[in-house]
């Protein structure tokens, strides 16, 4: 159903976004080797990722880096391992339904073998990235397909120490003819800075790429998207109501989802379903914001309360966070600042004014006091 809050796995279950689930098709039977899937947190890049590879029955793997980093503080081969290790074993009856044989698969990768409870690491073995690649590679090959490896939320990758994964992808695309990656990122600034695709010293510079991006619903998409979702539920929502949470959750599909599933499934009153979005969720984005501003958190959250309450030009910004800190900042010290809140997503600039992306963001700095 639309307001399952899980990310999907049906394309049925995907709302208008037949364009991007076209755009990543097309990619892949034109065997293209990297794919870039961009947009801010929460708009769907999982659930089309997802829902794209169930649909396509691509022999595939996907990594969650972020899941990694948070579980562990870094990036290794052995807690990546761990994860594809446990989606091979998540999706086996999947993939033996496409006639993915997995097991003639991992009987040329040493550092996986199957035992009764699924897919398993051996850790006494070192294999590293790019043999692992070249054998799904040589597999594809072999059995005249294409394999497909996605890593989502990508950006994570760039806390794996001495492994360079932007050379990795470089060698991969110049060498590996059947095997394509696909890379997702929700900080959007920080993944291209990561990949540095227009950097002429980089690996990936000049290597082709498909970009797609994932915008947040229009106010037309996001109305329409809720009344096919209550309507699945057979509930009755008045437009009025239905344009307050469009308006007041920006569009954002994760959100939206949210209201919906509390106003649908769990039958609160409107009211008391927004007031539960805002209520976990803004604690939510705070969690993951902290990690963002810590080295200058009073200065970031001055800066995103200034936003918060109306402020978009540089000049007013700055002009409030000295006000608000009782202390002057350097012209270029406020400009790195502002431009780390653009790279990681959480503020968007357009036409040299300054807005921040996710309204529970916007919600939580008008209720913070620091």
């Amino acid at each position: 159903m639309l307001f399952d809050v899980n990310p999907k796995t049906r394309l049925k279950d995907l709302f208008d976004r037949e364009k991007e689930f076209n755009e990543l098709k097309e990619a892949l039977e034109l065997s293209e080797r990297l794919i870039v899937i961009y947009g801010v947190r929460r708009v769907g890049k999982t659930s089309l990722l997802r829902a794209s590879m169930y649909e396509l029955k691509y022999p595939h793997l996907l990594v969650d880096v972020r899941e990694v980093y948070e579980e562990h503080g870094f990036i290794s081969r052995s807690y990546l391992y761990r994860q594809m290790a446990r989606y091979f074993t998540e999706n086996m009856s999947f993939f033996e339904r496409i006639g993915f044989k997995l097991k003639d698969l991992l009987k040329y990768v040493k550092v996986f073998y199957i035992s009764g409870t699924g897919v398993e690491v051996d850790i006494t073995v070192d294999e590293s990235i790019t043999d692992l690649l070249k054998h799904f590679d040589n597999w594809a090959k072999r059995n005249n397909t294409r394999f497909v490896i996605a890593f989502d939320e990508a950006q994570y990758l760039r806390f794996s120490g001495i492994i360079k994964f932007d050379g990795v992808f470089a060698w991969a695309i110049d060498n590996l003819e059947n095997l394509s990656i696909i890379l997702t990122g929700s900080e959007v600034g920080v993944l291209r800075d990561f990949l540095k695709l227009d950097n002429p010293e980089a690996p990936l510079y000049g290597r082709y790429y498909r970009e797609i991006v994932l915008e947040k619903f229009t106010i037309e998409q996001g109305i329409e998207f809720l009344r096919q979702g209550f309507k699945e539920l057979g509930c009755s929502v008045s437009n009025q109501e239905l344009m307050e949470v469009v308006d007041k959750l920006d569009g954002i599909p994760g959100w939206l989802t949210l209201y919906g599933y509390y106003r649908g499934v769990r039958n609160l009153g409107h009211k008391d379903a927004l007031e539960k979005v805002f209520d976990i969720a803004s604690k939510l984005v705070m969690k993951e914001l902290e990690k963002v501003i810590a080295p200058s958190r009073h200065r970031y959250l001055a800066i995103l309360e200034a936003i918060a309450r109306g402020a978009s030009r540089w000049v007013d910004i700055k002009s409030y966070v000295e006000f608000r800190t009782g202390t002057r900042i350097a012209d270029r010290n406020f400009s790195n600042l502002l431009k780390k809140l653009v790279k990681y997503s959480i503020v968007e600039k357009t036409d040299d004014k300054y807005r921040i992306s996710d309204p529970l963001v916007r919600y939580a700095m008008e209720s913070l006091k620091h």
